[in-house]
């Protein structure tokens, strides 16, 4: 369901209910204030009759000639309201016309419900009883129930009429308003809907305040989304480029094979496309581990602190044959007792692929014997080594993808580097290249 019908379902179903329920606490209203009125009316009369009762002649205002019957404009009638007084004795000493129907009650004193009339044709009458000089005379004035009813009912009318008539305006209107205060939102989805796949550009235009956020949040994630492709276009692009080579080599080392006519020339052909297919198959695998780095670094939320005494013993376990083939000495320094050697939130995994990284650069491109130094600090890791080091040009290309210093002679892909920096931004670290002296490089990598 769309969120202009859940709206106008809402406004629609809720705002009868609401009306109901105001018209219900105004008819409550209405029936207390009028009750409140005309007993309050009965008592004032009832205490005028009271002031006046020793100058009250004895009879029955019934039987007078002059009795009025005239109507007020509202629609009461003097046949409404019964005015009776009776003596100690209980004689009824004075009443209007229909007072004679009310029942006298000995002693009593406030208001009481009866039914007046003939059998078949009874009335509810609320009468309130008064006395006066010390019980000598009883009071009642009594008023037909239905008389307030009436009212009540006439007054409603008066108010639901018009809200009868203006309910349905009300509705059409607010069902214009829905429409028009969703507009915004309806542009929003069309101009998204006519948008081309490769359209990542910001959302433009003014918005309501309630979609401010929303469409922020799209921006923000188209960019992720046009950072991403033009990683893996650069990606391709890079690896296409990469690729060539290694190919054209290997096709060349297997014509030499094919054409090669003395076994020494075949077999030296055949040991040169075996290197060839290894460095393929070692840049291959360095493309494949640089798009998993790439993508756990958008995906993951490291969260535990990493161990490095034993991300230090899996990489030295995984760099055993080579430091032996290399005759390398390494050196591991942890900080003094009671503090935490480099405290980093992540994931033990990827933070041994980060060290091996620079371990496996510092033996592969150090000379015979490299002293290769690890230094874990409280507030950084330092990775040193003796070998041949780098030009200052050279040290500000550090970490750039498939770059390699000029002149190496050992195979490689210029991926190792710049995978050490993914990770490590990943984590919430930043890497730093040094030159070391005499000769030599120097990692530092530390909170960013």
């Amino acid at each position: 369901m769309s969120l202009q019908k859940r709206l106008l379902l809402f406004l629609l179903i809720g705002t009868p209910l609401v009306w109901l329920l105001a018209l219900g606490f105004a008819y409550w209203r209405a029936v207390d204030e009028i009750n409140e009125l005309f007993d309050t009316e009965q008592v004032r009369l009832a205490q005028q009759i009271r002031a006046t009762l020793p100058d009250v002649p004895v009879q029955v205002a019934g039987s007078s000639s002059t009795t009025a019957t005239l109507k007020d404009k509202g629609g009461a009638e003097p046949e409404d309201l019964l005015i009776a007084v009776w003596d100690e004795a209980g004689r009824l000493t004075w009443s209007d016309r229909e007072g004679v129907q009310l029942p006298r009650t000995s002693g009593l004193t406030g208001f009481r419900e009866v039914l007046l009339g003939q059998a078949g044709g009874q009335e509810a009458w609320r009468v309130y009883y008064d006395t006066a000089q010390q019980g000598r005379w009883q009071i009642a004035v009594g008023q037909r129930l239905g008389e307030r009813d009436e009212l009540v009912l006439d007054l409603m009318a008066s108010q639901l009429g018009p809200w009868l008539i203006l309910l349905p305006v009300l509705l059409v209107i607010m069902l214009a308003g829905v429409r028009r205060a969703l507009a915004p939102v309806r542009q929003l989805s069309e101009g998204l809907a006519r948008r081309s796949a490769d359209d990542l550009g910001a959302v433009q235009g003014p918005v309501p305040q309630e979609l401010s956020p929303l469409v922020t949040a799209l921006n923000q994630l188209f960019q992720r989304v046009q950072q991403a492709m033009q990683h893996e276009r650069q990606l391709t692009a890079d690896a296409a480029h990469e690729l060539r080579t290694p190919l054209a080599a290997l096709r060349a080392h297997l014509e030499v094979v094919q054409l090669a006519q003395q076994e020494p020339a075949r077999q030296q052909a055949l040991k040169q496309t075996t290197q060839a297919l290894d460095r393929l198959n070692h840049l291959l695998n360095q493309l494949l581990l640089s798009a998993r780095v790439d993508n756990w670094s958008r995906i993951s939320t490291a969260q535990q602190p990493v161990n490095w005494p034993q991300v230090v013993e899996q990489v030295l376990s995984d760099c055993l044959p080579q430091i032996t083939r290399r005759q390398a000495d390494i050196e591991c320094h942890w900080p003094t007792q009671g503090q935490t050697p480099f405290p980093v939130q992540g994931d033990d995994t990827w933070c041994s692929l980060l060290l091996r990284n620079l371990v496996d650069n510092a033996l592969r491109y150090g000379p015979p014997g490299v002293k290769i130094t690890l230094r874990f600090e409280p507030t950084r890791m330092v990775v040193e080594d003796t070998g041949p080091g780098v030009t200052d040009e050279e040290l500000k290309r550090l970490g750039d993808r498939f770059y390699r210093p000029v002149g190496q002679q050992e195979p490689g892909s210029g991926l190792g580097l710049s995978i050490v920096k993914r990770i490590a931004e990943s984590h919430g670290l930043k890497v730093r290249f040094e030159a070391c002296q005499p000769h030599g490089l120097r990692v530092l990598i530390s909170s960013a």
